[in-house]
Order: structure tokens, then sequence, then C-alpha cells
């Protein structure tokens, strides 16, 4: 094959071919960065699950003492001492007997205590966040303090830089049982857990009944524009709720008896109502007796209590290890599940003991299997190790399987993990709360909760420290999982990955001197590292981590007795970015196939109500009344009086007479629209996820409003609103992610550790090596241990200042240098190699086969350099915050006139956090890789030589397209080194290139949504259209053609809309200038030249416009005017900006219409006519027209567009701006009208197309021509505008013109002129709809069947039967209508009423036939049939009408659509009884079969109908005790489908004339055999019989079946003459009459069937002779004869009675 120039080229001929290339690789990166951060994919992964030692993975940084006054106090107590770390505040607690003591941890100062004055002891101490509304704004948490008999809340407020503490009013009782746990939420609610087990609520500030307050209007649009609130309903009061009492506790009598309730109360959420009530009512100190003479309750008192924010979950864990979930959505709480950890972890080891690969409980989940159990806990062995101790005979020590802790294990670590608890022999459980179905966007927890996996801790020695030495022979280093048989965790803590565990040795004994015994320290974290494994042949191979592996470290030990407390948390620098990094789930491919969100514009008021902008309302004929007024130069109307004056003031003062004033005509009203604001900007932000205001039920990514009066915005995926969140892995986070630090607690003071990130260790690394980075070992170690490709996505990340470098000025630019030059001298080489040879020498290898890549030859793959991928890797995870979510989100207003909501993505400081590191980034690929950057890769022909590899340019000269290089055909078709070499490097070169495009569109985007923040709120511009960008994804708007077009109307409002909160005619200040140049010089690939220009022309008309009339600077500005819009049209290249249709609905007929849409939606072409038009240029107005559309004709010269103004590199010329699509009139295939049609699909109306362009263009001329010409303009001007037009060289503008004339006028009645040459126009254009409706509107309707009828027959193979249908539909109305009207006339020739009946009928047929072959597919389609159809076939079916037969034998009787074949059977009126009760018998068996019975006569019924089926299918007869895999007969599982397979089947058979196809007796002797058989000797309901009466079976012929059956007694299918099936048989009969006459008595008589077919039976006297029959067949019938008889007689009673 060749390899040459054109194949290059082809790739940069569409603009967004490179940055869809670009963006392809980084939604590929983003999948892979998501598969590696989940801890429940980690753990069911076949890994190690062991731990490796490391001294610098957790360290202890520093200690600091206990404040002198505490250490004081301490020495002092009595009966309680307790320490702790409130994290979230960075306050350190201890409460020593009735005292509470507070400090800072990061200062240590701001010293407070709190001290109870009832000198009551401290049980607790809890932090919450403050009520909204509640505090004062200084306020920024409440502290919870309880005691034995109160609960107190503390103000901790912030005020000149220091907090203070101060005691609220707001306290309430325990009622005798002391609360032991606080935890607050964010939203401020406290919830507290008791001694007894009980969790409580602290409400403050609320009513009993808890109805809010009442909103104002101002405060209820504030929270809809500013807010969540999704409407601006004021609230009310709502009425006190049932259970307030239960809830409220005894506090709640008080208000029953007093009208103005508490502030605060104590809500009780047990889930014992009784004990609830008990509690109401019954005194405290009574409920405690119990307790005291019998024990604590089952659960014991509620230790921790913890809240999961993201899935709105709170989990309880009490002192005897039970864990409680509760649901806390909708503002409320309810008790979900529970889970015992002792036992449930007992059958978790027992099972892994045992060998067991799962286990039968529901409350126990082996994630990965029994073997990664066994991992967990040190296999087999580890866990009969853990059960022993544990084993109470054996002086085992139980305790170990109690959690003591539990941490919430967020979204953004697992998307099916839930909580991690820590036991007190450090042990981990992982638990879940979630259902196991594969809905993961329900976060609700389940009624049950699932113990997942049971880690075991680092067998580290509670009194050395020292680590066993358990290597694994396999894995050199590791250490396996277990349990010390006297090991005890005195305080655990878990933050994101990390975990520490503070140590001792169990004592037998009861010592009270544990403050002096010291801890041992453990802490671990994630591993990352490719670890060595040794393979039983002996190779050495590195394998990527997998399973719960960790490295482990062991601080020096801690002096200051033991630990009290842990706590680890991270001080995340740009909180906003990580946090929309973990809400980013990377969209699916179906989500991402989703045409573009359609824009919004909200409805405006105009100035003029009888400006139609329609179009509907302009009559050209008529003309327009103006008048002519004279005013004075500041738009006031002038006096006879002032006019004089100022003439002779102008006469004196030898200025010209008019100098001062003007005439001003009253041309048509312009598209000028009110001063009021169209949005308001939201002060809310995307970075915390967009409100729900523009959420609604959608099918896709968008829902477009139906009704185009309801001028909604289209409605949005949850998945676009608000991104779930994902776990990722510390690697991906590393740019982001700081040290976790953990502080502990001991009499000691307070000890900081922290853990160290992978980017701080490469850091280190990089800093230590030496001047050879390449050779170093620690370097080389660290690319060995992470690979190749995150080693130098970890560089390059470094080099970006990102990382532990950040604001280190002193370090971060020897680190960043070295970082650069690490990751490019060891970022390897791009290689094209042969696919045989070919051998991955790492797993980062990417190889791109020649499939992939036209540029590769057959027989090669392509394989990336590691510099390229970790280029790719970095960008993808910048990136990631932004890039698959709206920029915008726009709101229509909650009521009407009030201005849409518009919500941003990022505020000022995120933006520029997001944009910072991506700007380097890009200035980073342009300083490195110049030149792949300055020119475009293999468009030059130029020589090429050897890549080399430096520090400043990786990409030389040999990247370059080689115009020598042409590959001859050899026998061995191989490449020649050199050639592999420049092949690969032109590859690379072409793809560094694509990602520095797309990394220059992101920089410039987020630069212009900041100046559009800016522009918003300058009153000489119009408003920002924001509803251009409404849900379009940053994505969308960087790589996509749909994207730039938004982007371009919207830069274009900015310029041509007149909607502007001020006065439309204000020139724009020099802030606007400044905006405007800022968007030329630093938006320029969104910015086109032709807007540019635009700004420019209007800026000049507008200052012309101020000016007076024949003055020097108004001819001045009018021809600096005149030239800017010349120079603009030749830009205006955009087919949807020049025809203002991005957005519009219905097809756009006339020209006036077009012109009038043009100006509606702010077509620069038509606002510069228009102001053009103030100005009387009208030459220049056809000029720019015609110049504008030769733009889309072919005609001009793209070639010559040059506007280098504002460009870095010459390649960037036009680009993004210069729709080459537009050549399409020269033969060229055009890309853009493809990605055109895609992009707009989702709206109504056509697409825009080049043609409609120049269509605009020539309508904007005749627009204006019509109001020269009808207007009040002179006669000159009138010549110069008309002398303009016939000037023009456009033959098809000429021919416009005419057809205009039609258009405008004559437009309803087109298709009633009955004209020979209006058809054969018709005919010529091949529009079969347009001339159908012709015929139609002429009255030829024969002529009009037939054309349908030769449509629907056609050979056409694009024709689709739904298409063929339609036409058959119309085809028939059209012979309907030729009868009805009488219509004889074909082509001059008189037809005969029986021809056109017999058409008619023909069609009809056709028309039967066609609906069910329809039907048919889509049955085939429902039930996954298409793949035992062939292609031939199935296109058959989809396509061509077939024959009757075809469609019976090749496919409904070939895939068993019995259903369909019995259909087909009663539009062919075929009645052959036994093919219909044959396919009967298939429709049951298909729905009952296969299944087992244990009855010999319902085995004989079964398989006597299967036998004369047409299926294959068993019935198995089973013994008693036998047991069968199938279904069970008597379970009658198979009822509910029968029932509605039979009645939609009978619905469309029955009443159709053809009754035969369900053969009513037939299917009653067949269903009440079944039913006899389901019933097994006991009474069943009489499912049969509502089936007949569903489907609308006369009962008569009901009646009548019933009777035969009875009458065929003896030979049917029921069982012969056993007297018990005759009852049962009668029974059915006496069933049928009762029902009859109950639905006959209900409803309306009249519509009545049941009662009308009762009246005629009654009035004939059937029906009584029916039941004289019936009853004298009772004879003989012993048992049961008196119930039927008594029943019967009470039908007659009440059939006399009607």
């Amino acid at each position: 094959m060749n390899v040459n120039k054109p194949s290059i080229e082809q790739f940069w001929k569409d603009d967004f071919v490179p940055l869809e290339k670009a963006g392809k690789e980084i939604l590929h990166e983003l999948r892979e960065d998501e598969a590696e951060g989940d801890v429940h994919r980690r753990m069911v992964s076949h890994g190690s699950h062991k731990y490796f030692l490391s001294k610098s993975a957790f360290q202890h940084v520093q200690s600091s003492p206990l404040p002198p006054q505490l250490e004081e106090e301490i020495k002092k107590v009595r009966h309680s001492l307790e320490m702790g770390v409130f994290s979230e505040a960075k306050l350190a607690w201890t409460i020593v007997d009735n005292k509470l003591f507070l400090w800072c941890i990061e200062a240590g100062q701001d010293f407070m205590n709190v001290e109870v004055q009832s000198g009551q002891t401290i049980v607790s101490a809890g932090l919450a966040p403050p009520k909204k509304g509640v505090f004062k704004e200084t306020v920024e948490w409440c502290l919870v303090v309880t005691t034995l008999d109160e609960v107190l809340l503390f103000a901790l407020q912030r005020q000149d830089g220091r907090v203070r503490l101060v005691q609220t009013h707001y306290n309430i009782p325990t009622d005798s049982i002391p609360t032991v746990s606080v935890c607050g939420l964010p939203d401020g609610r406290i919830f507290m857990g008791g001694y007894d087990g009980s969790l409580s609520e602290f409400a403050y500030e609320s009513l009993i009944d808890g109805a809010p307050d009442r909103k104002t209007p101002e405060e209820a649009l504030s929270d809809f524009y500013d807010g969540s609130s999704t409407s601006i309903g004021i609230l009310k009061h709502t009425n006190r709720s049932t259970n307030a009492l239960l809830r409220g506790g005894k506090r709640a009598l008080t208000t029953a008896f007093y009208e103005r309730p508490r502030k605060c109360r104590k809500l009780d959420h047990s889930t014992n109502g009784l004990k609830a009530l008990a509690k109401t009512v019954v005194p405290g100190w009574f409920l405690r007796i119990p307790s005291a003479l019998f024990g604590s309750e089952k659960m014991g008192s509620l230790d921790k209590i913890v809240h999961d924010e993201e899935r709105k979950c709170l989990y309880t864990l009490s002192k005897r290890g039970f864990i409680n979930a509760y649901d806390l959505r909708d503002n409320k709480i309810a008790f979900k599940a529970s889970l015992d950890c002792v036992q449930i972890s007992r059958q978790y080891l027992s099972a892994v003991a045992r060998g067991h690969m799962f286990v039968a409980s529901s409350s126990i989940e082996f994630a990965g299997g029994g073997v990664v159990a066994q991992a967990g806990v040190g296999g087999m062995e580890g866990a009969r190790s853990i059960l022993k101790l544990t084993d109470p005979d054996n002086s085992g020590r139980s305790g170990i399987l109690n959690p003591i802790e539990i941490h919430v294990l967020g979204r953004s670590e697992s998307s099916r993990l839930t909580l991690l608890a820590i036991t007190a022999g450090g042990l981990r459980y992982y638990l879940t709360s979630l259902s196991s179905s594969l809905d993961k966007s329900n976060l609700a927890p389940s009624s049950k909760m699932t113990l997942c996996h049971i880690r075991a801790p680092p067998p580290i020695d509670p009194i050395t420290g020292t680590c066993e030495e358990s290597f694994d022979e396999d894995i050199p280093g590791s250490r396996t999982p277990r349990v010390f048989s006297d090991t005890v965790v005195d305080a655990a803590a878990y933050s994101g990955g990390h975990m520490f565990l503070a140590l001792k040795k169990a004592k037998e004994t009861n010592s009270t001197s544990t403050d002096e015994i010291g801890n041992v320290i453990i802490g671990t974290n994630t591993d990352l590292i490719a670890r060595k494994i040794t393979k039983k042949d002996g190779v050495v191979l590195r394998e990527l981590p997998g399973g719960l592996t960790e490295t482990v470290s062991v601080p020096s030990a801690l002096f200051g007795g033991r630990i009290y407390n842990a706590c680890a948390f991270r001080t995340v620098p740009n909180a906003s970015v990580l946090k929309l990094m973990l809400n980013s789930q990377t969209p699916s491919d179906n989500e991402l196939s989703n045409d573009l969100v359609p824009p919004f514009y909200p409805k405006v008021s105009r100035k003029d109500e009888n400006t139609n902008y329609d179009g509907k309302a302009l009559k050209a004929s008529k003309g327009f009344v103006h008048s002519n007024a004279l005013v004075q130069s500041n738009g006031v109307k002038a006096s006879g009086s002032l006019i004089a004056m100022q003439v002779m003031s102008n006469f004196f003062l030898s200025r010209p007479l008019r100098y001062g004033l003007q005439l001003k005509s009253s041309f048509p009203p312009s598209a000028d629209y009110s001063r009021e604001p169209l949005y308001r900007i939201s002060t809310r932000y995307g970075t915390s996820g967009f409100s729900f205001t523009a959420s609604g039920k959608v099918r896709s990514a968008v829902s477009v409003p139906r009704s185009k009066k309801s001028n909604k915005s289209a409605r949005l995926s949850p998945w676009l609103q608000r991104p779930a969140m994902i776990p990722l892995s510390d690697i991906s986070l590393s740019h982001l992610l700081p040290c976790t630090t953990t502080v502990v607690t001991s009499l000691g003071g307070l000890h900081y550790f922290k853990s160290s990130t992978i980017l701080q260790a490469l850091g280190e690394i990089l800093l230590k090596a030496g001047p050879s980075l390449e050779s170093d070992k620690g370097v080389i170690a660290f690319y060995n241990n992470y690979g190749a490709k995150q080693f130098c996505t970890l560089c390059l990340t470094l080099g970006l200042g990102c990382g532990p470098t950040k604001g280190n000025s002193s370090m971060s630019d020897e680190l960043e240098r070295r970082a650069k030059l690490a990751a490019f001298k060891l970022g390897g080489r791009p290689k094209v190699t042969k696919k045989d040879g070919f051998e991955n020498e790492s797993d980062d290898v990417i190889v791109v086969e020649n499939a992939d890549e036209p540029l590769i030859p057959n027989g090669y793959e392509f394989s990336k350099s590691f510099l390229s991928a970790g280029l790719t890797s970095i960008s993808s995870r910048l990136l990631r915050p932004i890039w698959f979510k709206p920029a915008v989100v726009v709101t229509e207003g909650p009521r009407a006139k009030l201005p849409a909501k518009v919500e941003i993505l990022l505020d000022e400081a995120t933006l520029a956090n997001v944009r910072s590191p991506i700007f380097r980034l890009k200035q980073l690929v342009k300083d490195k890789f110049q030149k792949a950057v300055a020119t475009v890769p293999g468009v030059h022909s130029v020589d090429s030589s050897q890549m080399e590899i430096d520090d400043t340019n990786v990409l030389t000269q040999s990247m370059q397209f080689r115009g020598a290089l042409r590959l001859q055909s050899t026998a061995s078709g191989t490449l020649s080194q050199e050639d592999a070499d420049t092949i690969a490097c032109l590859i690379e070169e072409r793809n560094i290139h694509s990602m520095f495009r797309l990394l220059s569109r992101v920089v410039q985007l987020l630069d212009l949504l900041s100046l559009l923040s800016r522009a918003q709120l300058m009153p000489d511009l119009p408003e920002v259209e924001w509803g251009s960008l409404h849900g379009l994804t940053i994505s969308q708007l960087v790589q996509s053609r749909g994207g730039q077009e938004r982007v371009e109307r919207l830069l274009n409002s900015l310029v041509s809309s007149s909607n502007s909160t001020s006065c439309t005619d204000l020139i724009p200040t020099a802030d606007s200038d400044e905006i405007a140049k800022k968007l030329a010089s630093e938006c320029y690939l969104y910015f086109s030249p032709g807007s540019r220009y635009a700004y420019l022309g209007f800026r000049a008309a507008k200052e012309a416009l101020r000016c007076v009339d024949d003055s020097a600077r108004r001819l001045a500005c009018v021809d600096q005017s005149v030239e800017k819009f010349l120079t603009a049209a030749s830009f205006w290249t955009n087919a949807q900006l020049v025809t203002g249709r991005l957005m519009h609905s219905g097809e756009i007929e006339t020209y006036t219409q077009k012109a009038h849409v043009a100006l509606r939606y702010d077509s620069p072409l038509a606002r510069a006519a228009e102001i053009l038009l103030k100005l009387q240029q009208y030459v220049a107005i056809v000029d720019i027209c015609s110049i504008t559309a030769s733009n889309f004709s072919g005609k001009n010269n793209f070639g010559a567009l040059t506007d280098a103004a504002t460009v870095v590199y010459p390649w960037e010329n036009m680009l993004y701006h210069n729709r080459k699509s537009h050549f399409a009139a020269s033969g060229e295939e055009s890309n853009q009208s493809k990605s055109e049609v895609s992009s707009n699909s989702i709206v109504l109306g056509t697409s825009v197309t080049p043609e409609d362009a120049v269509s605009t263009c020539h309508a904007i001329i005749l627009y204006n021509l019509l109001i020269v010409l009808n207007g009040p303009s002179s006669d000159q001007s009138k010549k110069m505008m008309v002398s303009a037009c016939a000037a023009s060289t456009d033959q098809d503008f000429l021919k416009a013109f005419f057809r205009n004339l039609i258009d405008t006028k004559h437009q309803s009645i087109l298709l009633k002129i009955d004209s020979l040459d209006l058809e054969r126009w018709l005919k010529d254009n091949n529009d079969y709809e347009l001339m159908w409706k012709y015929y139609v509107a002429q009255r030829k309707h024969v002529r009009a069947g037939e054309l349908m009828w030769e449509k629907a027959t056609e050979m056409n193979e694009n024709s689709l039967i739904e298409d063929r249908i339609r036409c058959l539909e119309r085809s028939k109305g059209s012979y309907t209508s030729a009868i009805d009207a009488g219509n004889n006339r074909l082509n001059g020739d008189n037809a005969k009423p029986e021809e056109i009946k017999s058409k008619s009928n023909l069609v009809g047929e056709y028309l039967d036939i066609a609906r069910l072959q329809h039907q048919t597919l889509t049955e085939i389609k429902c039930l996954e049939l298409t793949e035992k159809l062939t292609e031939e076939k199935l296109e058959k079916i989809k396509k061509n009408l077939l024959p009757v037969n075809d469609l019976y034998n090749d496919y409904a009787a070939e895939l068993n659509l019995f259903d369909m074949c019995l259909r087909i059977m009663l539009s062919c009126r075929h009645d052959e009884t036994a093919t219909i009760e044959r396919l009967w018998k298939s429709i049951i068996c298909q729905e009952i079969l296969p299944c087992y019975t244990r009855s010999e006569a319902t085995y004989n019924f079964l398989q006597n109908i299967l036998n004369d089926s047409l299926i294959e299918e068993r019935v198995v007869l089973l013994s008693e005790g036998d047991s069968a895999s199938l279904p069970s007969f008597e379970s009658g599982d198979w009822l509910e489908r029968l029932r509605e397979k039979v009645e939609a089947l009978g619905k469309d058979l029955i009443g159709k004339g053809a009754n035969y196809v369900c053969p009513v007796d037939f299917l009653v002797s067949i269903f009440e055999g079944l039913r006899h058989a389901l019933q097994h000797g006991s009474d069943s309901s009489p499912w049969p019989l509502d089936i007949f009466v569903r489907i609308n079976v006369p009962y008569l012929d009901l009646l009548d079946a019933y009777g035969s059956v009875i009458e065929r007694e003896q030979v049917s299918l029921m069982g012969g003459a056993d007297p018990y099936r005759r009852y049962l048989s009668l029974k059915s009969v006496l069933e049928l009459l009762e029902k009859w006459i109950s639905i006959s008595y209900s409803g309306d008589n009249q519509n009545n069937r049941a009662y009308q077919e009762l009246s005629n039976a009654v009035v004939s006297r059937s029906l009584l002779n029916e039941i004289g029959a019936f009853e004298s067949s009772l004879d003989g019938l012993n048992k049961g004869r008196d119930e039927i008889q008594t029943r019967l007689e009470q039908v007659k009673e009440r059939i006399q009675r009607l």
C-alpha cells in the first residue's frame, strides 16, 4: 500500500475532526481512571490482599502538649475523663467531670471551657452546623453537651478572628435516659443516641407539627433563583401531625393545654411505638427499673452515630455490635435495617474456615468469592484462629468481633459499599445498606444490611510494634493479614483509604492504671504499586495492584498513656474543584450519542403590538401607514415655533438650515424588545450541583417541551444536572488531594500523623536524585512500580505546579524543572511495528491497529510514547471536573414576565482554579512540542530527519510528513525502520497537535464564560443569550460543530441584537470595547472575524445616527460602517447565524417570514440591513446580502479569506469559522450538512442548510425593497434600490423576486391552481407529498389515490413498512373521497364507479395485510426474534409489502407467533376449525409449559393439549418426594400470563364478523379444564369467565358453550363422568349467570352491554329456557345440589325484578 500526503491532509480537512479524536482519547482515559478507584471493585479482584511495610507512608509529624489549664484540671478528675477532636471545626475537646474544654488544634489558641452549673457529669458532646435563620451569621457551629438529666446547646461564634462559646436558651431534659452520642447533620438537625439504645432528635426553633415559617414573596423568589426551590409557592402552616405526642415526648403534653409551643424539644425516633408512648406518659425513673433489674436492652447503648450525606442515610452503632440504618430522605427519618455484627461475622468466619465459596445467609456476601474472603483474614487457618480467640470455652475474647468505630464509605470510595466498621480486634467489616439490584442510581438504604468482606489487621505485635515475618513466597515482602491473640484496639480512625489503629496488649485483669500504658501506632494506606510476583516457572513479572493491598507503617511509639480518640481528615485547598472532580461519572456511549440540547429563548414583549414576526400580519401590497416629523437631534419632537427659531439661528450663524433638525420617518417597527431583563444570574453555581428547576421526566438526555406555548427550557437528565459521584483512585486525584492528617489525643497531648501522597513521594525522589534522572535508582524504582504511563503523568502533574510544591516557591521551580525533565527523558518513543514480532514490554503500551489508524500499513500497529500517553492522561484529569457538565443551565421564570433563571457551572474563583493548570499544560505543550504545534503535521512537504529528544524540543523536523515517502510493493511487504519511525512520529505529532487544539479551545472557552458574565452587567450591551448555551456540556462546546455554532450565535447577539436592558441606540462604552478586544484576542477560536467586524460596523452606524444629517462626521461614520459591514459579510459563512434559525418551529415559507425570523433571532445580516436602511444606504444593503449569498453558493474564494490580526499561529486563521461545507455547489461532499442535521434533529422544522442561507439573503433584500417601495421614501431612493437589485448577476435571486409575489400573496391558494405547468413542476421536484396534497386540493381524488398506491407499492428499498402503510391509508382515503364526491375523471377519461370501488377494496385489503405485517414486525422485535430470521427476510418484512401467505408461513408460523397466525386467519376469513384449535392450544402451551405436576389426571389433560399443539415442550409427572427445577402447574404462576395473552388476543378477534377464529365452545372446555385441574377439589375464582367477559363474548354464547360442556361431560377432556366434575361444571354455569346479572345491575343501563343482552334474552325468553334446561340437569346431582338450587332461585328472582 502507499502512505501518501492526502491521507494525513484529509484528517485536517474538517476543523472538528482533530478535536473529536482528542476528545475520544480523553473519554478513554476518563473511563480508565474510573475502573481503578472503587474499593468494592478492588476487593472482588483476585489480587494479593497483602500488607507491605513502608516507613514513609505514615509518619508522626509533631506533638503538642495539652494546655496548662487543662493539665491542672485533669489532675482533679473524679468520675469521667474523655478526649477527642471535632475534625470539621478543627477543635480538640476534653471532658473532665462536669467541665468541657475546647481549643483549636491548628493554632493552639482560643481556649474555651463549659461548666455545667448543676455539677452533673458530662456524658457526651457533639458538634452540628447551626440551623438556617436561627442564629447570627457569625455563629459557625452549635455545641451539644449532654449530662445525665439534660441536653444543652451552645453556640460557637467567630468574631474579630477569635472563637468564643455562648450558651443558648435551648435545652431539653433527657427523661432520665442519658445521651451517650451526638451527630449533627449539615442542615442543622441533631440526632442523639440514648443509653437504652433509643434514637432521638434535638429539635429547636420548630413547632411541634414541624411546619415551616411562611415566606415572603421576595424570599420565595430568592429561594427559587438562588436556592434549591423549584417553585415560588409560599409555604403555609400545616395541621399538627397525629404522632406529635409520640415524637414530642412529655413536652408535647404541655402544648396540648397551652397555645404557644416550646422552641426546642426532643423527638423520639424509636421504632417501637408502644415504647415511645410509654416514654411519653410514664416517668423516666420508673422506666429504668426494668433495666436495673433485668439488664439493659438487647442492643445496648448507641455509642456511635454517623451520617452519610450523599446517600441521605444515618447509621448507629450500639455497644453490643448492632448497626442500624435509617433513611433520611424528604427531611424524615425511617428505620430500614439492622445487623448484628458479632453474629454475622461469626457466620462469615465460619464459612471461610470451612472453605466455602459462598454463604447461604442473605446478610453475607462473599465479594469476589471464597478466595477473596480467605485472603482477607489470612486464609482458612486465619479464620479458625479468629474464631478460636472468640470461643468462650477457650478464655476467648469475643469483643474482638464487636465494632468500636464506624465510618461512612462515600461514593467517592465505592459505589457498592456504604460503611466500614472497625472492631476491637482491628478487624474491618465492609458493609453495604444498598440493595443488590443493578440500579446504581438508587442510593436509598434497603431493608437489610450486608456484610461484604472482612479484613484482618496487619500482623503487628502490640507490645514491640514489630511486624510478624509472614512472607509470601510468590510475593516478596508481603505480610498476611491476621489477628494477634492479645491485641486490643484503643482507638481507630479512617479517611479515604487511610486507616489508623492504636493497639495495646489485652490484659487479663482489670487494671486501673490504663493511662500509664502506651499504644502501638500503625497506619495503613492503599497500595497502588505494581508488585513483583514470581510464577511457578520462576518467571518474575510485574502485576498491577489488585485486591485490598495496603502498605503499613509503624511510627515511633508515643508517650503519655493510652490514646483516647483518633480523627483523620483532609484539608482540601480547592474543595470546589475536588467536588466537581468526584461528581463526574463519565456518561455511557448511549448518553453521549444524544443530540445537543435545544436552546431556550424566553418569551419577550414587543413595543409595537401590531408587529408580527411570524410574517402573517405584514401586507406588502397595502403598504404601511407612515408619517414624517421634524425632530431635534436629541430625538424630541419639535413644535412649529421651535423649528422656526432653530432655522433662524442656523441662518444667522451660517450653519446648514437643517442643523439640529432631522426628518424622522416611521419605518416598519424593528424587532425591538422591552427593557425588562430576560435572564437573572443565580448566585448558586454548578460547583455545588445545579438545582432541579430544569429537571423533569425525560426519556433521553433531554426532553423537548411538546407545547410551543409552554415556553419551557428543555428538561435535562440527572446525569447532566448532577452527575453521579464516582470512586477515583488517589493517583487520579493526585493533583488535588492533600495529605491525610490524623490527630490523636492522649494525656500526653495532641499527636499529628500524616499519610504522604504519591506526588509527595515522587517529589522527594526527584529532589534527592542526581543530575542523571534517567539512571537514578529511586526514579527507576518509582518508574517500575507505577508504570511508565503513570510516571509520565505524575511528572507532568508536578511540572505544572500541582501537588506538594504548590505555594512553595523555594522548591517548586527546581522540582518542576526536574519533573518535566524526567518525563521527557523516560517518556519513550512512538513505534510502528509488525504485529507478528511485537511484544508488549509493559502494560502501559497503548496499541492502535491499522483498522483504527489509516496511516498504519496493513500488518502493522502503532504504539504511542509514554510521554504522549501521560499527556493525554493528565489532560483528562484536569478536564474531568468540567468536561461532561453543562456550562449553563437555564430555567424559565416561575411566573409570566419574570426573567429566566441562569445557573453557571463555575464561579470566578473555581473557574480560575480549573483554568490555571489547563493553561499551564497548554503552555507546556506549546513550549516543549514546538514542531508539533507551530505547523499542522503532514500538511507541508518538507524534508524530515531522525527524531531526537532533548530538553527543549521533543519532536523535531523528523516528524514532518515527507513528500518522498512512497512505499513500493515488495514481496515481503515490510517497512524500512526509517519509514516506520517517520510514520510513528507523524501520528504522534498529529495526536499532540490535536490535543493542543483541544486544550486551547478549553482555555478560551473558560475565558469566554468569564467575559460573558462581565458582559451581562454592561448596560450598553444586549443581554447575553444564555439560553443558547442551555444544557451544552463543556465537551460539546469545545469539540462539536453544533456547540461552536451556539457560541457564535450568542456572541453574534452581543453585537447585533437589539435586546438590551437600556436604550438600544447607546454607543458602546470603553468597558464594552475592552470586552470586545478581549474576545478578539483571548477567544478568537469562538469569536469569529465576522462578529468582530460587525461589532465595529454597528458601533459606527449607531454613532452616525447620533450625528446631524449630512454632517461630515455622519458621512465618515456611514462610510466606516458600510466598509466594516462589507468586510464582515465576507466572513458570514454560518448558515444558522445568517438565517437566525438556530431554533425555529415549523416551515418558513415566505420571504417575508424569513426576513422577520432573521430579525427576530438577530441575524447579523438582517440587523445590518435594518440599520443601513435607517442610514438610507440602499446599495450597501444589496451588496452585503449578495456577498453573503455568494458565501453559500460556491462563488466566493474562501482561500482568500484571511484575518490573522489576533491568531497566534498561521494555521489558526479562520479556524472553526470557515464553513467548508458550502463548497457543495462545486461538487464536493458536504460534511457540515451531516453535522447540522445531527445537531439540530431535535428541533422542530427543517435543518438550516446553505440553500436556506441563500434564500434568507434574498429574502432580506426583497423585504427591505418592499419597505422602500411601499414606504415614504423618495422616488430617487426607490430608483436606487430597484437599480441595485436589477444589477445583480444572481439568476436565482432574479427568479426569487417573481416567486416572492406568488408566495406572499397567493400561498393559501397555490395548491388550488389547476395548471399543468404547476403539476409538471411538482413532478420535476419529485415531491409526492406535495403532489398528493395538490391532487386532493384539486379534488382529483382518483389521481391522488393512484399516486399514493404507486408510492406504497414501488420497489424502493429505502421505504419502510410504516411509510407504505401511511401511503396506503392516504390512497384508501382518496378513493373513498372519489366515491363520495362522484369524481370519475382519470387523465381526461371517465372512470367507472365499479373500477374505483374495486381499486378501493384492493387498497383496503393491502392495508389490512400491511398493518398485520407491521404488527408482526413489532412483535418480532419485542420478543427479540430477529436473530432467527435471515438478513434478507428481516429486510423484507421491514420494507416490502409481503403476500399474506409469506407473512403467515415464513414469519408468523415459523416463529411460533400463533396469535399473529390467528389475526391473519381473521383477516383472510379462513375458518379451518382444526387449525384454529391447534393454534389456540399452542398459545396455551406457550404460557403454561414447561411445568411439572403430581396429579396424573392433570398430567393427562396437559399432555393431550400438548400433543395437539405446534410447540415442543414437556410436562413432567412427579411422585411424592421428587423434586424438579421446572415450575409447578399447581402454583398457578402461569395464570396471569395466560390471562393477559388471551384478553389481548380475544379483544382483537371477537366482534369482527369472524368469531370462529375465537371458538368460545372450545376455549370454555379448555379453560374450565385448566381451572378444575388447578383448584384440586377446592373452590377457585372463575377466572375463565372473567376472561370471556373482558373480551366481550356475548353472554348467551357463553351460556351455550357451558351447556355444551355439560352435555359432553361423559366424553370431554375434563375427566369423564366424575360426579364432582359434574358439580363443578354446573357451578361454573351458575357463576356465569350470577356475574351476568351482577354486571347488568352496575352502571348506566343504556351503555351497559350486559344489561342490554340480559334484557333481550329475558324478552325473547331464551334465557329462561336455558335456565330451565340447566335446572333439569341438576337431577342426579347429590353433593352441592342444594347450594346450586338456592343460588339459582336467587338468580331467577333477580331476573324477574328486571
